[in-house]
């Protein structure tokens, strides 16, 4: 079994800035994003991810998460200060196993 190791960092509106390559990623709404895995995980992945860009000052609130992992990809959200959807920055890093 071989391990993968993908990471990259997305402006807001899903352009990737830097990456490891081995996936694209996908504005679906605002502060929505879909990360399609190119070679997939045997299973779930650990993925962590940060927002970047917003300077000092923010909230715990402003945040990336991901409710939805599977080997094939995740499904990321952005949020502001208030806990509303917004478009923003992130970077990510997944790890796990390959066939």
């Amino acid at each position: 079994m071989a391990q993968l190791l993908l990471w990259g960092s997305i402006e807001k509106d899903g352009t990737i800035v830097s990456s490891s390559g081995g996936f694209s990623v996908k504005r679906e709404s605002t502060g929505n994003y879909s990360i399609l895995f190119k070679n997939q995980f045997t299973s779930n992945p650990a993925i962590t991810g940060a927002q970047w860009g917003y300077g000092t000052g923010q909230s715990t609130l402003d945040n990336v998460i991901f409710p939805s992992l599977s080997g094939g990809g995740a499904t990321v959200q952005t949020g502001d200060a208030n806990g509303k959807y917004t478009d923003r920055n992130f970077s990510f890093i997944a790890v796990g196993n390959t066939a």
